[in-house]
């Protein structure tokens, strides 16, 4: 059954916040098992420093890559420091600008043969279900969506 004009938006719109809300508490809870200090929000602001490409982002860099303002960005970055996952710098060419920097904590965290091996199992587990090409789709349909609404002015 073909559904009404724009209720299908208004559905993914609905689900993509409950498919958020239920990866929060999964990827939280696999967190605490594993034994790592980190909400998924730290999570997520440490894999944007750490994969972006160009070195380390300032704080309004990064505030663009999370999509949240760089007054959240600078909350978690603080917490992340005094945890000993990132370290804040001031940038040599903008004395303005804050720069961050993952420690090796990350990589110890994050980048051991076995560490890669429980992320893999954790992410298999939650596509379980979903044919290869429906996760190929959904990759290039979000990743699609996310540069429009990264690069597009909010309504006034």
């Amino acid at each position: 059954m073909k559904r009404p004009d724009g209720a299908a938006r208004f559905a993914v719109f609905g689900q993509l916040f409950l498919v958020a809300q239920h990866l929060a508490r999964r990827a939280d809870a696999e967190l605490e098992r594993e034994g790592v200090p980190l909400t998924t929000s730290q999570w997520l602001l440490l894999a944007i420093v750490s994969k972006r490409e160009g070195g380390p982002p300032t704080l309004t860099e990064a505030a663009a890559l999370y999509g949240t303002s760089r007054q959240n960005v600078k909350q978690l970055a603080r917490q992340l420091e005094q945890r000993g996952f990132l370290e804040l710098k001031t940038d040599p060419e903008d004395a303005r600008a804050l720069r961050l920097h993952c420690t090796r904590k990350v990589a110890a965290a994050f980048d051991r043969p076995a560490a890669v091996e429980r992320q893999k199992r954790f992410i298999t587990r939650l596509f379980e279900g979903l044919p290869d090409s429906d996760v190929v789709t959904l990759e290039r349909v979000l990743s699609r969506w996310l540069s429009q609404l990264a690069t597009a002015e909010e309504d006034p």
